[in-house]
């Protein structure tokens, strides 16, 4: 898709016009209500921006993982993060059976499987310091896994390293049977955007 677009710059461009970036950076939240949803949580048809209000738009901003910037997906992901609140109107669009909800937690926490039917999990910036899972043994032999990253915030949001068990990762993705060996998966972060993440080899595998 990124070669018939016309390459990463190419397909970067049309990214930020869907996300509308350059207002994002300034104002997350605002754009993310008025930019992005524009009033109406299903008005998907027609529009040219991004609406996260609903299932169909799940993965999109992952795909920055994908293009060489993977700083763009934490911002993407943190500004769809403020439509979830904790009043009335807290949930986006309709749940579907926990679908909105699984997003909300999942990419809270930094991993989100980003391409459907395959075991692709897509790294991005946590927003808790420390999370302790506790997980089924039947699929996960550890039991438990533990999710860091020390001072993560608005201010230090972006991905500087992450390590495996103490390993280097360089990767924008982990697969399924490596985090279900995992016990520690630690994000460094910081109030720019790093190398991380930037080569070729570290975007998620061509789907064929």
């Amino acid at each position: 898709m990124v070669r018939l677009i016309g390459g990463e710059r190419a397909a970067n461009d049309r990214l930020d016009a869907f996300f509308a970036y350059d207002r994002l950076l300034a104002d997350p939240g605002r754009t993310a209500r008025e930019v992005w949803v524009h009033g109406d949580a299903y008005a998907y048809y027609n529009a040219d921006k991004y609406n996260p209000m609903n299932e169909p738009d799940l993965v999109a901003p992952y795909t920055y993982l994908s293009t060489g910037q993977p700083w763009k997906t934490t911002d993407v992901v943190h500004a769809a993060l403020t439509l979830f609140t904790d009043g009335p109107t807290g949930m986006t669009g309709n749940d579907d059976l926990g679908t909105m909800s699984a997003w909300n937690v999942l990419s809270s926490i930094g991993l989100f499987p980003i391409q459907p039917g395959y075991d692709t999990w897509g790294l991005s910036t946590p927003v808790f310091d420390r999370v302790d899972l506790t997980l089924d043994r039947r699929y996960w032999p550890g039991g438990r896994l533990t999710v860091t990253a020390p001072g993560t915030s608005a201010a230090e949001r972006y991905i500087q390293g992450v390590r495996t068990d103490g390993t280097p990762h360089a990767r924008t993705y982990l697969r399924t049977d490596a985090l279900r060996s995992l016990r520690t998966l630690a994000f460094t972060v910081g109030p720019r955007p790093s190398e991380w993440g930037t080569a070729p080899s570290a975007a998620p595998p061509v789907l064929r």
